[in-house]
């Protein structure tokens, strides 16, 4: 019976664990796992988030437990539960740079034409656990470590190793650079690799700053502290910033990257995630 699910389902979701609910109903924890996975099927949408470590309710499992504090409630209302998702929420995290450049433009644009769905963005440039900081996907900029994490690829994100002219004009150096004189320059890195088209990872001998955001690195760059790697679309003149030049190795470029959406699993995805996701991908393929 559904509300014999149901009540097992409020015990894993009350103590985000299959093997607390197992033990207090008395129940194997295989079953547990089995029939919870058979009331998500039933229902039509995934009520919980499992990794081998924790558990955490999605959207849809917040909702339906809320009902279920109330036995009275959910006999009258679990029928039309499935149905009854006119307003949903998605958790998402992004990049803050990419939040402001190309997500947050298409994000605002899918908010509009779908004024039933809200979101929670955060911004960082650290990748946020799913299960502990709560997230339906998040945006990375690859290439991905985690092979356990569905991707889907969004757009090319162009990177480059740049520095200011001046910088270039004080050392008396050309653009195209050998690989010695290359990292003998004074570098300004983030928490992304260096690393070239070859599959090659750069060593640097001269890091002078560690910075973990772009717009920081840039006018960093622009000042004549050092070189740095930064997506292309940061080389242009703006704002009253000049523009920077390009620094090339002769023997190798820089590895361009691209944008993903990434998710911990493609069962029973809510709606709501796929037809986000399908519209960056839709907008961006134009």
């Amino acid at each position: 019976m559904i509300y014999n699910d149901l009540a097992l389902f409020t015990a894993v979701a009350t103590h985000l664990s299959f093997s607390e609910a197992a033990r207090q109903t008395g129940i194997p924890l295989s079953r547990v796992s089995r029939r919870i996975q058979e009331l998500e099927q039933h229902l039509g949408v995934k009520l919980l988030e499992r990794s081998t470590r924790r558990v955490r309710l999605t959207e849809e499992g917040r909702r339906l437990l809320d009902r279920c504090q109330d036995p009275v409630e959910i006999l009258q209302e679990i029928a039309g539960f499935a149905e009854d998702t006119r307003h949903q929420t998605i958790h998402i995290t992004a990049p803050a740079l990419a939040a402001r450049t190309t997500i947050g433009p298409l994000l605002l644009q899918y908010l509009r034409q779908n004024p039933s769905v809200s979101v929670k963005l955060s911004t960082s440039y650290s990748n946020l656990d799913f299960f502990r900081d709560n997230i339906d996907f998040a945006f990375r900029v690859g290439p991905l470590a985690d092979s356990s994490l569905i991707a889907r690829q969004l757009w090319h994100v162009p990177y480059c190793f740049c520095a200011s002219r001046e910088f270039l004009r004080e050392r008396n150096i050309n653009t195209s650079l050998g690989r010695d004189d290359f990292l003998a320059l004074p570098a300004i890195v983030s928490h992304q690799p260096w690393l070239l088209d070859t599959g090659e990872t750069l060593q640097l001998k001269n890091i002078i700053h560690e910075i973990d955001e772009p717009d920081l690195i840039r006018d960093a760059v622009a000042q004549g502290m050092g070189m740095a790697m930064l997506p292309k679309d940061m080389m242009a003149e703006g704002a009253g910033k000049p523009a920077l030049a390009e620094v090339t190795l002769k023997e190798a470029q820089v590895l361009s990257r691209d944008m993903y959406a990434v998710y911990p699993s493609k069962r029973l995805l809510p709606a709501r995630v796929r037809n986000l996701i399908e519209h960056m991908v839709n907008q961006v393929t134009r």
